[in-house]
């Protein structure tokens, strides 16, 4: 439930808003319905690396994949047909380990503030 959330409201989000808006949803939706602090990072993570790959494939692939091969050969990366494939995974990699961790920090402040009291 945590990750479909995640996924839906950060598409919706940066249709409208720059790519840090993930942090803020990831932290406060794992802080309202997340599980465990390894379950919340996994959620977090995958939903941002999916969503992200697939809007970097999404609009890569139309161009023949033209910029990113360009961005790939700034960032110096050995020649290949196969570059661009690499900047995407990057991309989704960056991205998920963002809201992976907002999503930790929000799991562990749920836990922290709204835990059991002994």
């Amino acid at each position: 439930m945590l990750f479909i959330l995640i996924l839906f409201v950060s598409l919706i989000a940066q249709f409208f808003l720059p790519w840090g808006v993930i942090t803020p949803i990831a932290f406060a939706l794992a802080a309202w319905n997340g599980q465990s602090e390894k379950k919340s990072f996994w959620n977090g993570f995958s939903a941002i690396f999916i969503l992200w790959v697939c809007m970097a494939l999404f609009r890569s692939l139309p161009n023949e994949n033209l910029l990113a091969n360009r961005v790939a050969q700034m960032l110096m990366l050995p020649e290949s047909d196969f570059n661009w494939l690499i900047l995407v995974l990057i991309t989704g990699l960056l991205g998920g380990l963002v809201a992976g961790t907002a999503a930790l920090a929000g799991a562990a402040f749920k836990k922290g503030f709204f835990g059991r009291r002994r």
